[in-house]
């Protein structure tokens, strides 16, 4: 019954129209009236992300039309944003059934049945939303759902309906040659190679893949005959290296691998995209990676390719995935010198200046920003960073203000901004604050590394939550262990906690990798003095 006083106080509270002073012009309004003036009411509280005003608006507004089919999908988007999803698919159901031709209304309850792992229910509402005019679009996120759930034979009849609707595409048959692979279908497989082939005789990548193939199924004689064939085609081709590395690779020589890969590599004859391609694929072979060999693989790529952002782009995932980022950043500010258009960049550069502790450079680097992107948030508030990292608060006050402004609250940065704000304000000794911003960036789920680390220090430095912090240490994977940051955290906890010998070794290791810090000295001084 609290509840119920609760929900009502809140309609009455956020939508004034259903309870103005002035009743006798309230009682002249049309229902109409009072539904479009709350349903406007709730898109407001959205747009500023209040759900609480806004699910008390739209409940207001069924109250007035119970058969809006708008209220109702509005209803159900809240509540899966708030993973309630049986409540979404309730509403979503309503709105649906209510104008049942709606294709979006169909696309948004499959995705509710998605996230319910409910493959046949989501799987009828996608087909449901690719009855009406559907385009490439809508049948890759048909494939992309079946791949998720690995339905593999649904994968590939969509595959094969795109391919009707739309002509042929190499594309089809490399994620056709992958299925049928999984499903250790080899001769269906190559198949898919050998059309590729035949589209194009002089496709020396489509060969590559079929010799691949072959060798990692053990079809050794089938592999050498396309050997044979590519050394026809082009007796000095790469893919000779290529196929050798392939076989040192079944074989286990590892050295012999990469030699022939690097080998392969300084031709243009096969194309970045599948060099880059072989380099993934490194990646998820434990036995093969090696983290020095792979980072000579993408040098070799650097020198060949040096105005590719794609390449830089990539050498960058890779010096993040061995948690290098001092070298990520030197990567992405080549691919953003030889590709100014692409912003997913611009973002990862401003943290990664932030996680270096370059606030020089990113004070730089957001200048030329800010005159490129003068109505990105983002922007504004990588501004305000730098000049926290400077001590310039005012300047940083001013730059969270401006972001602010340009609706960074609002942005799919906006977790970031609550980090940033919270850090501020706790280098401000404005704990209180601090900690507000601190716990909203917790409570949304999103957690960076290094903004954890961060966070772990500041909990540690005020006694915050001792607890907290040693969930949150103990939750980080093993490759966040690279970085000097994480040891230097990790003394610091076990300094405050008293197991000084604990601390000792973590600030060792963390000297090792960032002997160059200020910080790292001088917790390393006041540890050894407590021996």
């Amino acid at each position: 019954m609290r509840r119920f006083f609760v929900i009502l106080i809140s309609i009455i509270t956020f939508c004034p129209i259903a309870t103005y002073a002035q009743k006798d012009s309230t009682k002249a309004l049309s229902p109409e009236v009072r539904f479009q003036d709350s349903f406007s009411q709730a898109n407001i509280h959205l747009m500023k992300g209040d759900s609480e005003k806004a699910f008390a608006c739209l409940r207001n507004c069924l109250n007035i039309k119970p058969q809006s089919s708008a209220a109702n999908f509005e209803l159900a988007r809240l509540y899966f944003g708030g993973r309630d999803y049986d409540a979404a698919l309730n509403y979503g159901m309503k709105a649906h059934n209510l104008k049942p031709d709606n294709k979006w209304y169909s696309k948004f309850i499959a995705v509710i049945y998605e996230e319910m792992n409910d493959y046949n229910n989501a799987l009828k509402f996608y087909q449901e939303f690719l009855k009406s005019n559907p385009t490439y679009d809508d049948y890759e996120l048909l494939y992309t759902f079946q791949l998720k759930f690995r339905k593999i034979d649904d994968a590939i009849a969509t595959l094969n309906k795109m391919e009707n609707l739309f002509g042929y595409q190499t594309l089809y048959s490399l994620h056709r040659a992958e299925l049928f692979t999984q499903k250790n279908d080899i001769d269906r497989a190559a198949e898919e190679y050998k059309r590729l082939i035949r589209t194009d005789s002089t496709n020396l990548s489509a060969y590559g893949l079929l010799e691949e193939l072959y060798y990692n199924h053990g079809k050794l004689a089938e592999a050498q005959e396309v050997q044979k064939r590519i050394a026809r085609i082009d007796p000095n081709n790469p893919l000779s290296h290529l196929s050798q590395a392939m076989l040192c690779r079944t074989s286990g020589q590892k050295d012999c691998f990469y030699e022939n890969l690097v080998e392969s590599f300084k031709s243009d004859k096969i194309n970045v995209k599948d060099k880059l391609l072989i380099i993934s694929d490194i990646f998820k072979d434990s036995k093969i990676f090696d983290e020095e060999k792979v980072e000579t693989l993408f040098q070799t790529l650097n020198d060949y390719f040096p105005e590719s952002a794609l390449v830089h782009t990539n050498f960058a995932d890779f010096y993040l995935y061995v948690n290098k980022p001092a070298q990520a950043l030197e990567q992405l500010e080549l691919a953003v010198k030889h590709n100014l258009s692409d912003y997913k960049n611009f973002h990862t550069i401003f943290q990664l200046y932030f996680i270096c502790e370059d606030y020089e450079g990113l004070r730089k680097f957001v200048d030329n920003a800010l005159e490129m992107f003068p109505d990105v948030a983002e922007v504004y508030m990588y501004s305000a960073v730098a000049d926290m990292g400077l001590k310039k608060f005012d300047d940083a006050s001013e730059g969270f203000s401006n972001a602010r402004d340009f609706g960074i609250e609002f942005s799919p940065v906006a977790n970031d901004y609550r980090f940033y704000f919270g850090l501020y304000n706790y280098l401000l000794k404005n704990k209180k604050v601090a900690f507000d911003y601190f716990d909203k960036y917790f409570n949304a789920g999103e957690l960076d590394w290094y903004f954890t680390l961060r966070y772990v220090f500041c909990l540690v430095d005020s006694r915050e939550n001792l607890k907290r912090a040693e969930s949150l240490l103990t939750s980080l994977d093993k490759e966040h262990h690279k970085y000097y940051y994480y040891y230097y955290v990790s003394a610091y906890y076990k300094y405050v906690k008293g197991d000084v010998s604990g601390a000792k070794t973590d600030i060792e290791t963390a000297l090792r990798l960032g002997a160059d810090k200020p910080s790292v000295r001088a917790l390393a001084d006041e540890i050894n003095n407590k021996m």
